[in-house]
């Protein structure tokens, strides 16, 4: 049997907003550098750059006669231009580095990045000052801002085209150098020509699988991730039959074209296959743990008549079995379903968004010495416009689908201050407390929208607090370090919820920037069940005493708990047995008729 072609292209793994902050800082960029590229961007306009820059540049003597690697070239300089108005997102490096891709694959010198950052620099600085021997300080630190950004840019593309150059390089070792049709081109044409051949009693299967991998795996040494790249071709390649023909499309993704098969299910049993002798081979060089095969399949022309159809139904299929952990997925009406479904509530979300359509819920806080209600915690609420309510871990999840979190978070703290505000000039002076997410904590701009938010509402120090998992403190990012050192020099309140189902260590808590530790409602549910979890709250109310930590315990539904929880000196209370989370006005009402019957929790 002849060997399985293997077909290679290179698809730049993407930055997240964390990966983009650790490039930009290595080049030196500040948290006021963004602002400056900004407002660079509203000073010197695109249309200007593009006068100064695209035609002089791409006329230059040393441009390529090629027309494939002119356009290329051009395409590239067009996405570049945009640096007058990037956002701080990691979307315009993400796009340049794939535009990148393009160039190198249609022959474009790899020192073209630097001669055409170079170039835009040149011209962000003569459109700015000129030929004017002054130069104000403001254009200096415009420019000190793009150049940091500028430079960045060109040293991650440098990195993406290595990356790239030895993935193929791999590829083609394995090979023998007949690697096949080069790139995404290749795998696009066998996609295209197989498809119009397929038919109802010889059908293709397109397979796409990828490599997913535990956070402790996420990042491979080179070698490591050739290894593993080798071990996975050189096991698929025993099981393949000889016309199947295997793409690397991405740095840890494969589509596997199978011509002339009878059943959808005659796909799923090699997806089987491939799995099992995929994931065996890793197992044999121990690399295996962590590590995790997930397939997305579709058929021709059964779920797609044309090379765009079959891939969108075969990485929907991916995607569908992405979000119910299930390994191997076939595309079929429950995918078809599933997509749709998240497609509309991914539409409504962002109208939502754009209309501000979020509320938040007030869940009281209670105290047990007098039964007061002295602090609060604000509760996201979002019903669809079928009156459906969807719970707030889906809403932010579908934030962070959509790259909307940061946007999300930014709305609901003017929210939180507003309500402050609204709830002092109601005759309520309590506290009001946000949940934050990893992502927000990783946002360096973070107090500054808080300390912003506070003095366009004028509410005082105090009145407003956050409240954050353990796993999205439990980092040695000094950046998160730094954004919980200024909130709570803000004067707002820091609180560690869930506390007991994470992995914090004594050694955590003590460095943590936490004011309250929350006691997690499942411990809460069963200290009366049996010893071990009342132990457990023991344990951790004597923790908080320790790092002297106020500490609130969440879940409470029966006046027995209240009862048991005060006794062991727990401090606040939250939970049913005293008020569900209910809308401000109503938070309002409850508030004042608790203040004038309060009492403590235990005689």
């Amino acid at each position: 049997m002849n060997s399985p072609r293997i077909v290679a292209a290179f698809e730049p793994p993407p930055l997240d907003a964390e990966g983009l902050m650790h490039v930009l800082h290595m080049h030196g960029f500040q948290p006021e550098d963004r602002a400056a590229v900004r407002a660079f961007g509203r000073v010197v306009r695109r249309e200007e750059l593009e006068a100064d820059f695209l035609d002089s540049f791409l006329t230059r003597e040393s441009a390529p006669s090629m027309p494939a690697a002119a356009a290329a070239e051009a395409r590239f300089c067009d996405e570049l231009l945009n640096v007058c108005d990037w956002d701080g997102s990691p979307g315009w490096f993400n796009r340049l580095a794939r535009q990148w891709c393009i160039c190198r694959d249609v022959g474009v010198d790899e020192r073209f990045v630097w001669v055409c950052t170079g170039a835009l620099l040149s011209a962000c600085r003569e459109r700015l000052v000129g030929g004017r021997a002054e130069v104000f300080q403001l254009e200096l630190d415009l420019l000190t801002g793009l150049v940091r950004v500028v430079w960045a840019l060109a040293a991650h593309l440098s990195s993406v085209g290595l990356v790239r150059e030895r993935t193929l390089a791999t590829v083609e070792s394995e090979e023998g150098g007949s690697a096949g049709l080069p790139g995404r081109v290749g795998f696009d044409m066998l996609l295209g020509h197989m498809a119009r051949e397929a038919t109802a009693e010889a059908r293709l299967g397109l397979m796409i699988i990828r490599l997913q991998a535990a956070p402790a795996r996420a990042v491979l040494m080179p070698a490591e991730r050739d290894l593993m790249h080798r071990m996975l071709h050189d096991a698929w390649r025993e099981v393949l039959r000889e016309d199947d023909v295997i793409c690397l499309v991405g740095e840890h993704e494969w589509a596997l074209l199978q011509p002339r098969v009878r059943t959808p299910g005659q796909v799923v049993l090699a997806a089987n296959k491939l799995r099992e002798v995929g994931l065996g081979a890793l197992a044999r060089v121990g690399m295996g743990e962590g590590i995790e095969l997930m397939f997305g399949s579709a058929c021709a022309p059964d779920h797609g008549a044309d090379a765009e159809a079959l891939e969108r139904a075969a990485r929907d299929a991916l995607h569908a079995g992405g979000r119910t952990q299930q390994h191997i997925t076939m595309f079929g009406d429950d995918v078809r379903d599933a997509v749709r479904a998240d497609s509309d509530i991914e539409r409504e979300f962002l109208r939502a968004i754009h209309l501000q359509r979020f509320e938040l819920y007030l869940q009281p806080q209670v105290r047990c010495d007098d039964g007061r209600c002295d602090s609060a915690e604000a509760l996201l609420r979002w019903q669809r416009e079928d009156g459906q309510w969807v719970a707030p871990p889906d809403v932010f999840e579908i934030a962070g689908r959509l790259n909307q979190q940061g946007l999300l978070t930014r709305m609901l703290v003017a929210r939180i201050a507003r309500m402050a505000d609204e709830l002092d000039r109601s005759g309520v002076p309590v506290r009001v407390m946000l949940n934050l997410t990893a992502d927000d904590l990783h946002d360096p701009e973070l107090p500054d929208l808080v300390e912003q938010a506070m003095a366009n509402w004028r509410v005082p120090a105090g009145r407003i607090g956050f409240e954050l998992t353990e796993g999205a403190v439990l980092t040695d990012d000094p950046v998160v370090e730094t954004v919980l050192t200024r909130l709570r020099a803000l004067g707002a309140t820091v609180a560690l919820d869930d506390f007991g189902t994470g992995y914090s260590s004594l050694a955590h808590l003590r460095r943590l920037a936490v004011d309250e530790l929350k006691i997690d409602r499942q411990f809460v549910a069963g200290m009366h069940a049996g010893p071990r979890d009342s132990a457990i709250v023991e344990a951790v109310l004597a923790l908080a005493r320790a790092f002297g930590l106020t500490t609130v315990a969440e879940g409470v539904e029966q006046a027995e708990q209240a009862e048991t929880l005060t006794r062991m000196g727990c401090l606040r209370l939250q939970g049913m047995h005293f008020s569900p989370a209910i809308p401000s006005a109503r938070f309002v009402s409850w508030w004042l008729a608790r203040q004038g019957d309060a009492h403590p929790l235990v005689d």
